[in-house]
């Protein structure tokens, strides 16, 4: 009678259908994009709703911004909690200006967020700290020329993993040996900069000798029942420390957590997509609510060097309704959702050069745009190249008052892809096309 599962048990054919309840409605993870079909489970859990005339339940501490818009727009019945569990209050929260208050001996841990894990540390208290890059360092850098080490299979710096000792593409799986000296200019001057959890993890043994840490993030998780296994010990209370990726943020309940601590709030502020601040928003939030579930009270701790960011200083102040009817001023000036409806066909290849060429036919064939729609490109992704694959994109926003439903945008793609690109010659180059696009990067 209840079916528990992840995006695609939205497709179980269950005949009496009356709830459907999509948990942490705003993840992105409900989007497949590879392999086909693509589709949201959100959107389709709607639908089916619809037919099925069942009740769809969407429900998260952080809805995403078309979902809360439809609400206080009435196309969903809104329901709130006004308070926590049990008699858990919520935390407090500090944001630490990093530009002014940093550790003097590793400015990764500032003062204010050291003497809290002393503090809690010494109550027999635990302590949840995020720091959403897995790995040692994000980059290695040649101080004299400034080259970066670059995957050769991806435009993306490769991260060192101290484990191995090893350099890694986290998009291709790519691994290789430390560069030393400079591929490009010889020096031997080869630094090591940004920090990910084993660089954290590290830092902290040294600050607090003796201290229990546990570290949880794609690279401690691979085996079967690691999940399971690394929660267990952290409510067992056999750790002090629990350290990880996003994966921490949400979901978790340990009552003797009085402390969450972010590293680096800044992680992803600055990406070059029009979702970055909400994400940041609500892993910052999410976050937040892991401290003082119990009956003991919590703090928050936020790190960072962008204090007077929109989202960074709602979180700390879990001011969600300042945040939201900001955010969507701004996509209603800049024609986002929701108050617009995406498309972004994306071409790729083997040879830059043939990518391009292909995206500049299909650009230059695209019929007028009809009144209300504005076409992006045909620009390189933000991240040029993944597995050997050079990457252009297109990106299509209609208007959702001249185009209510959508389906002025869907006529103009079917008229300009499925049939015209029958003109040309795709070779080893391919083209998808997404509708409702998560992300533009």
């Amino acid at each position: 009678s209840v079916v528990v599962g992840a995006r695609s048990a939205v497709f179980v054919p269950i005949k009496n259908l009356g709830l459907i309840i999509v948990d942490e409605e705003q993840e992105l993870s409900y989007k497949q994009e590879k392999p086909k079909p693509y589709y949201n489970a959100r959107d389709v859990s709607l639908v089916r709703g619809k037919y099925a005339k069942a009740t769809v339940l969407l429900t998260s501490a952080t809805p995403s911004l078309e979902s809360y818009f439809n609400a206080i727009k009435k196309k969903f019945a809104l329901l709130k909690l006004t308070k926590r569990y049990g008699k858990s209050v919520y935390p407090t929260v500090d944001l630490v200006d990093m530009r002014n208050k940093f550790n003097d001996n590793n400015s990764l841990i500032s003062i204010p967020l050291k003497n809290a894990i002393t503090k809690c540390i010494k109550k027999s208290e635990q302590v949840i700290l995020l720091q959403n890059r897995r790995g040692y360092s994000l980059a290695q850098r040649c101080q004299d020329c400034g080259k970066i080490i670059n995957c050769q299979h991806c435009a993306i710096a490769m991260t060192f993993h101290k484990t191995d000792n090893k350099m890694h593409c986290h998009y291709c799986k790519t691994i290789k040996s430390i560069d030393e000296p400079c591929l490009q200019c010889g020096a031997r001057n080869m630094k090591f900069s940004g920090a990910g959890t084993q660089q954290v993890e590290n830092i902290l043994e040294n600050l607090f000798p003796g201290i229990r840490v546990i570290r949880m993030d794609l690279d401690t998780v691979k085996k079967k029942g690691s999940h399971d296994k690394i929660l267990r010990k952290f409510s067992d209370s056999k750790a002090d420390i629990l350290l990880g990726t996003q994966m921490i943020a949400k979901g978790l309940d340990f009552p003797n957590t009085t402390l969450v601590g972010i590293i680096n709030a800044d992680l992803g502020l600055h990406l070059p997509d029009f979702r970055a601040g909400e994400n940041i928003f609500q892993l910052i939030y999410q976050a937040a609510g892991r401290a003082g579930r119990g009956n003991k009270e919590g703090d928050v701790i936020i790190q960072t060097y962008s204090p007077d960011d929109l989202a960074i200083k709602c979180a700390a102040s879990l001011d969600f309704k300042k945040f939201y009817q900001t955010a969507l001023t701004e996509r209603k000036e800049l024609k986002y959702p929701p108050f617009s409806w995406l498309a972004k066909v994306e071409l790729t290849g083997p040879g830059f050069d043939s990518v391009l060429c292909l995206a500049e036919k299909i650009g230059q064939s695209l019929s007028k745009p009809y009144k209300g729609l504005d076409i992006l490109g045909p620009t390189p992704c933000y991240i040029g190249k993944i597995r050997r694959q050079f990457r252009f994109h297109i990106i299509f926003k209609s208007i959702k008052k001249l185009d209510p439903n959508g389906t002025k945008l869907h006529s103009y793609i079917n008229m300009n892809f499925y049939d015209y690109l029958k003109k040309y010659r795709m070779g080893n180059n391919k083209l998808s096309i997404h509708m409702d696009p998560l992300s533009l990067i």
